[in-house]
């Protein structure tokens, strides 16, 4: 049997592995890692997903600390750009010699490196500092995880990956999914040249969206600040998000629907116009199950034409995992530690991790921040992610500055100074609101 030894084996070459091998490749100029994979390349689920999946926020603050992606400004990169991206990231690493990478393998129970092609000669490996779980927040994709409703005999269900071999040109298209993968099958087919009549939408829940104009530089910081003060100033949940939508950073599908869910997708509004020519779209819950004509859901039945092409984009994404230490004695489990903003965090517990901070210490600097699902989930993550940012000033202020991965850090000085003031003077506001905000129970 083979035999190693690293520093660190981490577990994943997805966005948050990369991001935490690249910091602390840079942080620890000695650190020697290994990086296992089950797929065939880095880039996690960007390896998986749908060919014209795009970034939803700026590439400029996405990807490694160590190079730039995309150009600049609001540009958000293809998933073509962000795989090269990733290759090109691996590679810096692995040619330093201190990093190794072994694909289509996994680590067992035995904690042994073992091919997914031949599991006949694992690799044994002695971990000297830590294991770096990269795979805990389990990020799902529809071409990966087969829908979980029931289809009859005859039904094709087919991922959103599909859509690029162009279908039939004659049958119409049921597109099952709310969310963001969703919103991209229902806008590639309306920029292909698709009718809007001929797509149906099934939306088990409506989601508030965030006006992508709103996440971009400059107003960035004036933009997170104002969910903060909408959080410190709002009657009730309801009124949080009435605030948001007047002030023009949260919009919906439709005037009439409350949406009950947040999930941090952005839109345009020429893209939200788009959506909005849509007028078959299905609000009876979620599929039970899918037959030739129809679809049984959990609050009716309706008909749909028999040649009717479904489009399953069901898959949860990124889901809200509990919550787990980050540090532990022999573990690092990669987690968020500011809302959406998984690259960053990545970084920042990688930093951490070579500033050599007791276990305790480093635990009790940051509060993780599970990803939002439901709409009573937004008060609580900002203001934790806020405070996260306020709370690390003092040990790690200028290298948030100077971290590519914190948007913030693309601010010129004086914005800088001024959110960052202005973000001391309403938390204390909106952490002592949020009782009211809770739901019942919660």
């Amino acid at each position: 049997m083979k035999r190693i030894e690293t520093d660190y084996l981490i577990i994943g070459a997805g966005a948050m592995s990369l991001a935490f091998a690249d910091e602390l490749h840079r942080s620890q100029p000695n650190a020697r890692m290994v990086i296992v994979e089950r797929r065939c390349a880095p880039g996690g689920h960007w390896v998986d997903a749908y060919p014209f999946v795009r970034l939803h926020q700026p590439a400029l603050a996405y990807g490694v600390n160590s190079a730039a992606l995309g150009r600049g400004g609001d540009d958000l990169s293809s998933r073509s750009e962000i795989l090269a991206y990733y290759e090109r990231a691996l590679r810096r690493l692995t040619d330093s010699g201190r990093v190794t990478a072994f694909f289509r393998s996994e680590v067992d129970e035995a904690g042994q490196i073992v091919s997914l092609l031949d599991t006949r000669d694992p690799v044994s490996v002695t971990v000297k500092k830590r294991v770096v779980d990269g795979g805990y927040m389990h990020v799902e994709v529809p071409a990966t995880h087969p829908p979980r409703f029931e289809m009859a005999p005859g039904v094709r269900v087919l991922p959103p990956n599909a859509l690029v071999d162009g279908g039939n040109g004659i049958s119409p298209f049921v597109i099952v999914g709310a969310g963001k993968t969703g919103i991209d099958a229902v806008l590639y087919l309306l920029g292909h040249g698709v009718a809007a009549d001929r797509i149906h939408w099934i939306l088990s829940n409506d989601t508030w969206l965030w006006n992508r104009a709103h996440v971009q530089l400059p107003g960035v910081g004036d933009e997170l600040l104002s969910f903060v003060q909408a959080i410190a100033q709002a009657s009730d949940l309801d009124d949080v998000f009435t605030r948001l939508e007047a002030r023009g950073s949260l919009l919906r599908l439709s005037e009439t629907v409350t949406p009950s869910r947040w999930r941090c997708a952005t839109v345009s509004r020429e893209e939200l116009t788009a959506l909005q020519t849509i007028r078959q779209v299905i609000r009876l819950g979620r599929v039970q199950k899918i037959e030739p004509g129809q679809i049984v859901l959990d609050e009716g039945t309706v008909t749909v034409p028999t040649d009717a092409q479904f489009i399953n984009c069901t898959a949860n994404g990124l889901r809200a995992r509990p919550a787990r230490p980050v540090f532990t004695p022999e573990r690092i489990t990669l987690q968020p530690l500011f809302m959406c903003q998984q690259v960053l965090s990545a970084a920042v517990i990688a930093h951490m991790e070579a500033q050599g901070m007791d276990d305790a210490s480093a635990n009790a600097l940051w509060e993780v921040v599970p990803h939002p699902d439901h709409a009573s989930d937004l008060p609580d993550r900002m203001v934790t992610t806020m405070r996260n940012l306020l709370r690390a000033q003092p040990r790690m202020g200028w290298w948030l500055r100077r971290s590519r991965l914190n948007i913030l850090s693309h601010l010129s000085w004086p914005r800088y100074l001024s959110a960052a003031l202005k973000a001391r003077r309403w938390l204390p506001r909106a952490e002592a609101n949020l009782g009211r905000l809770r739901p019942r129970g919660g």
